[in-house]
């Protein structure tokens, strides 16, 4: 999977003569303001210090990811293709700088998080993009969408992070991952974080047999290449 995101940045570095040019992509984490504004709400994990907000600037373009480890790092955008993706860190370099050529050249869009009252306008929003669908499973905490989710359909919730497993909320039970399978078997609709392309799970919830629906800005460049389904309202 990553190596066609790989080729798909090459042809599009090939199309519009951006190798060998005295261009960067410069990575940084941002901090909370940065990254989510001053939200009605204090639980998101950017906020609870959980998650980190990496941006890329590629040519004025800003692209961002979701992620628990980082690293500044300012390279040749052709230095993207020959990174090795074996860590959450180096991903995390690579899917924002992939975000940012994108969105420079206008192949992807909403590359930049929603900030302030706008987490809460995008979870109100959400019902739309979900349907008529019955069981949902949550991939990822995000609690505006799990507080949405709980009062409307039949929900679950799965999350990596050691600090939310267990807790409940909305009466929702967060499941710790190796609840995944069951509860993909369980659901008949997905709703996963964007950030899945960044922690390398996305694979569990590619070529299945309901819907998916990725969220967020992590997931933007990925999704337009890989022909995936997306919700991200607010994002700019």
């Amino acid at each position: 999977m990553y190596e066609k995101l790989k080729e798909a940045l090459e042809k599009k570095i090939r199309k519009h003569s951006l190798s060998g040019q005295n261009i960067s992509v410069r990575c940084k984490a941002l901090s909370v303001k940065e990254a989510i504004g001053i939200p009605e709400h204090d639980d998101y994990p950017l906020i609870k210090g959980r998650e980190i907000m990496v941006e890329a600037v590629f040519k004025g373009a800003k692209g961002q990811a979701f992620t628990d480890e980082f690293e500044t790092a300012d390279f040749p955008v052709d230095d993207l293709l020959r990174m090795t993706l074996d860590s959450n860190r180096k991903r995390s370099v690579f899917i924002s700088g992939l975000n940012a050529v994108f969105g420079h050249l206008g192949l992807c869009d909403k590359t930049i998080h929603c900030r302030d009252s706008e987490p809460l306008e995008c979870a109100d929003s959400l019902p739309k993009a979900l349907g008529s669908h019955n069981n949902i499973l949550l991939v990822g905490y995000q609690p505006r969408f799990l507080e949405l989710i709980a009062s409307q359909y039949n929900a679950r919730a799965v999350d990596q992070d050691t600090d939310n497993i267990g807790s409940v909320v909305s009466g929702i039970s967060i499941e710790p991952p190796e609840m995944t399978q069951d509860a993909i078997k369980w659901s008949d609709l997905i709703l996963a974080t964007g950030s899945t392309v960044v922690n390398g799970t996305i694979t569990d919830f590619l070529d299945l047999d309901k819907p998916v629906l990725f969220y967020g800005v992590t997931i933007s460049a990925a999704a337009a290449i890989l022909n995936l389904n997306r919700y991200c309202y607010c994002g700019h």
